[in-house]
């Protein structure tokens, strides 16, 4: 687990507020300790927490906690007697403790928990089960929109039907539902701290989203690409020159959390643009972000009405030659204060173009 993607996720996640069911299985395992030591250091950092005991019995649940030393607290009624369970469970939460409550009803996203969920505005319901994780040919099936599952794009994955009830949660309200594997030893801290996690997660769209930079953003982009400014991989910017161009920036990202960048600058009057800035934070290298950058400022830039677009870089050659397929172009072919500015500037940046028509 990456120690910096974890102090960037501490504040988000502070103060937000997790349901994790447990299945009757894992509550007479040996490995619910693990479960449990996983969601005493959720509470440390400030998540707030519920957990839910599959079923009518939460001795078990208590028992371990109290072993664990959680700061935690039983509601003593379940959840199938309704509003005045689900206001016990905020009672206790509000006192900065785990809420222990019974589900008193089987099933991994019973009516009573999503209830309870919904109306406490949980961030994230994570189910811990012994089996029964989504995949498709072997292979967890990582993360995935609400909205692709109801449309049926996993309708031959293995265990379709739980996707189908994750989604559902997510139309309730609650953004993240998480399915994953109690018997695995730090199953949710691997799960919510790492880049793709561990488990399967069906996510509302948000999830992961390009949007337009905001002045708020502008110290974390200045402080995300700052090596690359001194290594001249990126041409040098400041606050100042961010917030007087700041239409012309993009940010991707994960949870809300910013893990990279991208700029379209337009030439209304050579009828094209730039594709600059493209930065993606190092520890989320790999996953497509950077590409998925490009053709959302492609798709601008197509918008716009724009014949074509190009790029300047003498660090990412392999990239838009090779990956992106941009062909590799005079800098004669650059709007002429571009041209300029290049060669002002003593950079030996290659040019590299592709048509947008």
């Amino acid at each position: 687990m990456n120690v910096r993607s974890v102090l960037e996720y501490v504040p988000y996640f502070r103060g937000r507020l997790f349901v994790v069911h447990i299945c009757e299985e894992l509550l007479a395992a040996d490995e619910l300790v693990d479960a449990l030591l996983d969601a005493d250091a959720l509470h440390e950092i400030g998540v707030r927490l519920v957990l839910v005991a599959e079923g009518a019995d939460t001795a078990p649940l208590v028992r371990r906690a109290g072993l664990c030393e959680i700061h935690a607290a039983e509601a003593e009624l379940p959840l199938t007697e309704g509003c005045a369970a689900v206001a016990r469970v905020n009672e206790i939460v509000e006192r900065r403790q785990v809420a222990i409550v019974a589900s008193g009803q089987r099933g991994r996203f019973d009516a009573g928990s999503v209830a309870m969920a919904a109306a406490l505005g949980a961030a994230k319901y994570i189910s811990l089960q012994v089996d029964g994780v989504p995949c498709r040919s072997g292979q967890p099936i990582f993360a995935i929109r609400e909205s692709d599952v109801l449309a049926g794009a996993c309708a031959d994955c293995l265990h379709a039907d739980v996707l189908q009830q994750a989604a559902e949660v997510c139309r309730r309200g609650i953004p993240r539902v998480h399915m994953l594997n109690g018997l695995h030893r730090g199953v949710m801290l691997d799960e919510i701290f790492s880049e793709e996690g561990v488990g399967t997660m069906v996510h509302t769209d948000s999830y992961r989203e390009v949007r337009p930079l905001q002045e708020d953003d502008i110290p974390e982009l200045l402080s995300m690409i700052a090596r690359s400014m001194a290594d001249s991989k990126l041409v040098g910017r400041t606050y100042e020159s961010i917030r007087d161009n700041i239409r012309s920036y993009y940010v991707y990202t994960l949870d809300d959390t910013i893990v990279g960048c991208v700029a379209l600058y337009p030439y209304a009057e050579d009828n094209c643009a730039e594709l600059g800035c493209l930065f993606i934070k190092k520890n989320y290298e790999g996953h497509g972000y950077g590409r998925a950058m490009c053709r959302f400022v492609e798709d601008k830039a197509r918008a716009l009405g724009f014949e074509w677009i190009f790029a300047i870089s003498q660090s990412a050659v392999a990239y838009f030659r090779d990956r992106l397929g941009y062909a590799e172009l005079s800098r004669d072919v650059l709007p002429a204060s571009r041209r300029a500015a290049l060669e002002a500037s003593g950079r030996s940046s290659a040019v590299f173009g592709h048509r947008l028509s």
